[in-house]
């Protein structure tokens, strides 16, 4: 048997080169050898071959056709290849004689109803026989979505098709089924280029399958590979059924008038790997074909940026789907855990990827090896370690800076290379079936890349091809949110994969459905903005009108006559009118004629019929637009007043950062505004006779978050947040319920609130409960925060340093740093008052210094600028110089089912740690504790004892709908005196209050553990486990984005009596509670005894 290479005629034109496949690639037999005069003097062997041509075989370079011969093949290097073919010489011919584009008309008509929309049929074993090829079901189902679409317009549509299921072939049924000549195809990179011209060049397996004839011809494909830059450069789309491009090759400047006439020059466009499609160069091609059909296949329409992939999902093949179908191997995830990463991750990873792989080879299966690095650097060291493991396999380094490609990957396809190290992957659209055993040394951090990536290897291909395995480390917590279920021990990667692709698609088709629903209500005018509705993103803040109705359409009687309408869109579902408006006024500062100021304002209204509320948002904040509201709705009633001040309802640990009052003077009303701590001057002013508040704004805690919120009396509600549309008609529903809340009681929450008052003394006569860093230092990661000092050249992060309240002398509070290893090491005073109104100063020890991230200044000098902040018994707080309390101060007290007395025989409660000087304590107050969460069977029970903890001990626990997080804070039975067992019970409810942190920076107490426990290296304790271990962690840590953590707060003290408690212990044990119920919603229980 020979294979003879496909004809294909190509002439090279100014941008390129044009093809035209004249005969497919033949497998046949050699019936008959003779010789033949090529000259007088030379004779050559001729073929004589089964399916009918006579072919002569040469190696010389100049050899005419002799007549009756169809073709003559060149022997190159094993190789054939044609000199010349009579269907070669035909074509040029008629090209000269009337020029490719009448070669392409016939093409384009030789497809005319000839596509056969047949279905590939299976049998009970998955497999296709012969003789039932056909489309596949996501094939059809694409193809029938896209003719619809055309049907009835040409906006741009979104086909949803995962890796492998035929996306490529669908794009050649759609150029054969609707005839759209010339079509133009853009893909992003160099590689999928070819790949796809090749597949265009031959109408792929379209014959194979069935559903298109033989005799059809195939199309004339032009590859555009330099930049066109004259009109003649564009003739290639006149000449061509179909033009294949790289966005770089098409990157014209806005404006372009190559741009222009390239579109008019196509009936079609193609983007390829659309999700690249919100770059500027693609939109911007895009833009110029606004008026011809244009298709967006992806197998992502997600981005990790963020960045929108507009353009109606008209057809999404889920993976869910594929792998029914059985178009995807099914993944098999082989987990390392490596929490340190670095070189012992990589190690190991590396060792069970080649263990895989070896493992498959020995089964007969032909696999391929491919390791993932996230950048050059890592990629080349990772290639030593593969060679080091592994040179039998002659592992290959490819990234963007190497030049030999193409050889390598030849390498790679014929075997000769087993392991491929490459960054991020071998390009988008590369089809290698072999490829089978992924080992990620850099996980990716979005679904889209990691959706791209691993469909490289679970397409179905030949016997010899396998399933899939990927190897990660499942140690590393930095993964993003939206991979963290993938990244857990016992993962099944085919479900978890299909549930993530699913859910990402199915939220970027709501918004993209949003936007699709809205109709443009005016047409695009000629102005040079160009507003896309995708792009708008209000900020959270609107007026509220009770309306039963509304009249969208009306809204332009509502406006002023200044306005100029630039863009209006109506989404009548969901009852949103959104538009965009430009002012035009003259300057003050001249009267030249033309210098004008020029405004731009965004308007949303919508209309909420179960509140029977109509909410107006503009960016001009200069008017509440009551005739726009009135015209859109025929009756509109404007919430104000009072009524407004609800939006601070169930908003606990108010702090008003400013309030405008309104108040009556002698001859006129005026009007004033505080900030900080003249709120409460504000607060006194608005409660006398004839005054009112006019707006407010503040900080506060709602559903265990922080969130901003501010109204004014007038009827205007607002929040920092800012969003998309739809976004922002969720928040307004829960701005809307509020503002009719009945039960919201302003006068409640006026009451309630806490006012900042600057303070020229340290308040002594307030007992002190707890002293933590200040809000700048706790936002940051705990591992970018680290102490210096002479003891610690090397730095000591913040994680194993505890900030100890001492007393309070002479206007200055005391406190010192404490570490395990030296117990306390520097003292530090504020001190209130002065010139900059408080300061703080190191009073001993050596110098401390702060470094976070690269910067470092004296500690002293980042407190004197950011103060810790003390908090006192009776809830009010101090900042610097900034006494922040309650209005009216509350009768704090502690309900008595608080309290849980527990029988401590055999338990020595003058010992509180299980750990001391290298030694556990069954006896200790702490390993009683651990004992009744290991016998709850939590996940983790975790000794965090020490300076710089979380908890005493910190213990997790899954359940079916939440992860439970208890932090259990113990105290020994210490002080003989009142006042001593006072202060015993002060300090362990100052550790309790510290710890409310760890609520909403899980993720964060999961580093935390595992710094905590990476330092034992270095010590001489085994672990700091008592139940689980850092693999369950990291499992807990991950489910904890799909599952909410609850958290719970236990006090562990048997010195505390439940039936003989002091006044002073339940203040301060009430103030602990109010503090945790009202800022994370979370309960404490006290452990004590009878």
């Amino acid at each position: 048997m020979v294979v003879l290479p496909p004809v294909v005629y190509e002439q090279r034109c100014s941008v390129g080169k044009i093809r035209h496949q004249l005969q497919p690639a033949i497998t046949t037999r050699v019936i008959n050898e003779t010789l033949v005069n090529v000259s007088p003097r030379i004779r050559e062997r001729l073929w004589l071959l089964e399916c009918g041509s006579r072919v002569l075989l040469t190696n010389r370079p100049n050899v005419n056709l002799p007549d009756g011969v169809d073709g003559i093949i060149h022997l190159r290097e094993d190789k054939v290849v044609w000199r010349t073919h009579r269907l070669l010489i035909d074509l040029k011919a008629r090209v000269l004689e009337s020029g490719w584009a009448d070669v392409a008309r016939d093409a384009a008509r030789s497809w005319h109803n000839q596509l056969s929309y047949r279905a590939e049929q299976r049998d009970a074993n998955g497999q296709v026989p012969t003789g039932q090829e056909g489309l596949r079901p996501p094939q059809l189902g694409a193809l029938f979505a896209i003719g619809a679409h055309w049907s009835l317009n040409t906006l741009p549509a979104t086909i949803v098709m995962p890796t492998g299921t035929g996306k490529t072939e669908t794009m050649l049924a759609t150029l054969t089924a609707y005839g759209h000549s010339t079509t133009l195809v853009v893909v992003p990179w160099d590689l999928l280029r070819q790949q796809t011209a090749n597949k265009f060049q031959s109408l792929g397996l379209l014959r194979a399958l069935g559903v298109l004839p033989n005799e059809v011809a195939n199309p004339v494909v032009g590859l555009i590979t330099s930049k066109p830059k004259t009109l003649a450069d564009l003739d290639i789309f006149t000449q061509c059924n179909v033009v294949v491009s790289t966005i770089s090759s098409l990157a014209f400047e806005a404006g372009s008038p190559l741009a222009a006439e390239m579109a008019q020059r196509c009936k079609s466009l193609i983007l390829d790997e659309a999700h690249h499609v919100p770059a500027k160069t693609w939109s911007g091609l895009r833009s110029a074909f606004h008026s011809l059909p244009i298709l967006q296949f992806t197998a992502t329409p997600f981005r990790r940026d963020g960045e929108l992939v507009d353009g109606k999902v008209i057809f999404n093949y889920s993976l869910a789907a594929a792998q029914r179908d059985g178009y995807f191997k099914p993944i098999h995830f082989e987990p390392v855990h490596q929490p340190s990463g670095g070189t012992q991750a990589d190690q190991a990873i590396a060792v069970t990827a080649l263990t895989k792989l070896r493992r498959d080879l020995n089964a007969g299966l032909n696999h391929l090896l491919l390791a993932r690095c996230s950048s050059i650097v890592r990629a080349t060291y990772v290639e030593r370690l593969y060679r080091h493991l592994a040179p039998e396999f002659q592992p290959i380094l490819i990234h963007s800076k190497i030049n030999d490609t193409e050889a390598k990957l030849a390498d790679l396809r014929s075997g000769v290379s087993r392991v491929v190290i490459c960054v991020d992957m071998l390009g988008e659209g590369f089809d290698l079936p072999e490829l089978k055993v992924a080992a990620l040394h850099d996980s990716h951090r979005s679904l889209a890349i990691t959706l791209q990536f691993i469909g490289r290897f679970t397409r179905v291909a030949g016997r010899s091809i396998g399933e899939a395995t990927v190897v990660a480390n499942i140690g590393d917590q930095d993964v993003a949110h939206s991979l963290e279920r993938l990244y857990s021990e016992d993962a099944d990667w085919n479900q978890v994969l299909s549930e993530l692709s699913s859910n990402a698609v199915r939220e970027h088709r709501e918004l993209i459905e949003f936007l699709q629903a809205s109709e443009r209500l005016d047409e695009e005018g000629d102005s040079k903005i160009s507003l896309s509705p995708q792009l708008l993103r209000p900020v959270f803040s609107t007026a509220a009108y009770r309306a039963q109705q509304f009249f969208p359409e009306r809204f332009h009687h509502g406006l002023s006559q200044q306005l100029h309408i630039e863009g209006v869109w109506l989404n009548r579902e969901m009852r949103t009118l959104y538009f965009v408006t430009r002012a035009e006024g003259r300057v003050r500062w001249t009267n030249t004629k033309g210098v004008l100021d020029r405004e731009w304002t965004l308007f949303v209204l919508h209309h909420n019929p179960e509140l029977e509320l109509l909410f107006l948002s503009s960016t001009d904040h200069s008017s509440l637009f009551p005739e726009l509201a009135e015209e859109v709705t025929g009756q509109a009633d404007l919430i104000h007043g009072e009524q407004m001040f609800r939006i601070l309802g169930h908003v606990n640990r108010l702090v008003f950062q400013n309030m405008g009052v309104k108040k009556h003077g002698r001859r006129n009303l005026s009007y004033a505004m505080y900030t900080g701590a003249d709120v409460a001057v504000a607060l006194g002013v608005a409660e006398r006779s004839g005054s009112v508040k006019n707006n407010v704004s503040g900080t506060g805690w709602e559903n265990g978050e922080r969130v901003s919120v501010g109204c004014s009396y007038k009827g205007r509600v607002w929040s920092r947040e800012q969003g998309s549309i739809p976004e922002f008609v969720h928040w307004c529903a829960a701005a809307g319920a509020k503002l009719l809340d009945d039960s919201i009681v302003v006068d409640d929450i006026i009451a309630n609130v806490l006012i900042p008052k600057e303070v020229t003394a340290f308040p002594s006569d307030r007992n002190v409960l707890a002293v933590e860093w200040p809000a700048e230092i706790m936002s940051i990661a705990e591992d970018r925060v680290v102490l210096t000092t002479r003891a610690f050249p090397n730095g000591l992060p913040i994680t194993f340093v505890d900030l100890k309240y001492l007393d309070v002398r002479d206007n200055s509070m005391r406190f010192a740093l404490n570490c395990d290893e030296t117990g306390q090491f520097a003292d530090f005073t504020l001190t209130v008052g002065g010139e900059n109104g408080f300061v703080v100063a190191q009073t001993s020890g050596e110098a401390v210094e702060l470094t976070i991230g690269k910067a470092s200044r004296a500690l002293s000098q980042y407190l004197s600028s950011y103060p810790p902040l003390v908090r006192f018994v009776d809830l009010s707080e101090l900042d610097g110089n900034m006494l922040i309390e309650p209005k009216d101060p509350r009768h704090l007290e502690i309900g008595e089912e608080r309290f849980e007395a527990w029988d401590w025989a055999g338990v020595d409660i003058t010992k509180e740690s299980y750990w001391k000087d290298g030694i556990t304590r069954a006896d200790s107050i702490q390993w009683k504790a651990a004992q009744h969460f290991i016998q709850g069977d939590f996940d983790i029970v975790f000794d965090d004892d020490g300076a710089g903890e979380a908890a005493d001990l910190v213990c997790l626990k899954e359940e079916d709908n939440r992860i439970r997080l208890a932090l259990i804070h113990c105290k020994y039975a210490g002080g003989d005196t009142p006042g001593e067992r006072v202060k015993d019970v002060v300090e362990v409810c100052s550790q309790a209050v510290r710890s409310a942190k760890w609520k909403w920076r899980f993720s964060e107490l999961g580093k935390h553990i595992q710094r905590r426990e990476d330092r034992l290296r270095s010590l001489h304790r085994p672990t700091r486990y008592l139940a689980g271990n850092g693999l369950r962690l990291n499992d807990l840590i991950k489910t904890a984005r799909f599952k909410p953590v609850e958290a719970e707060i236990l006090i562990v003290q048997p010195g505390l009596s439940a039936g003989n408690r002091t006044a002073d212990q339940n203040l301060v044990l009430a103030a602990a509670v109010a503090y945790l119920k009202e800022t994370i919603g979370c309960d404490i229980d006290i452990v004590c005894s009878g």
